[in-house]
């Protein structure tokens, strides 16, 4: 009998059946991260909620296209990419199973006008960027992203990581499944505002995980999902 592979036994292990119980208990369980003593707070220029490309006109410019200059990025450019991921009375800007929003964004700021290099952390209640670390050795990060096309010339790295716990308290080992469906609906929903914006945007197809996960001082439990780097 030929051995099923890891990603087959996920699979089959997340799957629901009928007659199967709803995980679900009720558990409340925090939907966002919160630092209680970042090095700096950036408050973020209200993003706009009107006018801009007609949603057919931009689904049709919609492409990936790593960023070719070095030049800077605005604070408002980062409020209007981070909009789809902000806080609206509970919900948010992409479809999140059970409410449990498991995703998590993080900036490494590296060319954003007025703005300290360093590592962030969004607070989507506030609408707030949250410095947690200093900027990294660059050169070290440009080898955790393997060398990734456009990496020494983004202004912005902004980086999705998961937290199935969320998932998981609500929705059981389907919960690990969905984390990471989520955090690929979180990533394209900032990459389409990234288009809409004139800016050019692709990911970083190959990371090291653990590289990233140590720069971002992440704590066990929480996994970094997809990079985007972001520019001109």
């Amino acid at each position: 009998m030929k051995k099923k592979d890891f990603g087959h036994a996920f699979l089959a292990y997340t799957r629901w059946s009928p007659g199967q119980e709803f995980p679900g208990n009720g558990q409340r369980v925090p939907t966002a991260k919160v630092y209680a003593s970042p090095l700096e707070t950036v408050d973020l220029p209200e993003a706009r909620k009107s006018g801009g490309p007609q949603t057919w006109r931009l689904m049709a410019q919609i492409r990936e296209q790593p960023p070719e200059l070095e030049l800077t990025l605005t604070p408002a450019d980062l409020a209007q990419m981070l909009l789809p991921l902000s806080d609206r009375d509970g919900r948010r800007g992409y479809l999140s199973a059970a409410g449990a929003y498991p995703v998590e964004a993080y900036l490494l700021i590296r060319r954003v006008q007025d703005t300290f290099d360093g590592v962030y952390h969004y607070a989507v209640k506030a609408h707030q960027l949250e410095q947690i670390a200093p900027a990294p050795d660059w050169a070290t990060w440009e080898e955790a992203l393997g060398g990734a096309e456009g990496t020494d010339r983004a202004g912005v790295y902004l980086v999705f990581t998961a937290v199935p716990a969320r998932s998981v308290a609500r929705l059981g080992p389907r919960g690990y499944r969905q984390a990471l469906l989520e955090a690929g609906k979180a990533a394209h929903a900032t990459f389409t505002a990234a288009v809409a914006l004139g800016l050019a945007a692709s990911e970083a197809e190959i990371f090291y995980d653990e590289q990233v996960a140590r720069i971002l001082g992440l704590p066990d439990g929480e996994y970094p999902v997809s990079v985007l780097l972001v520019g001109r």
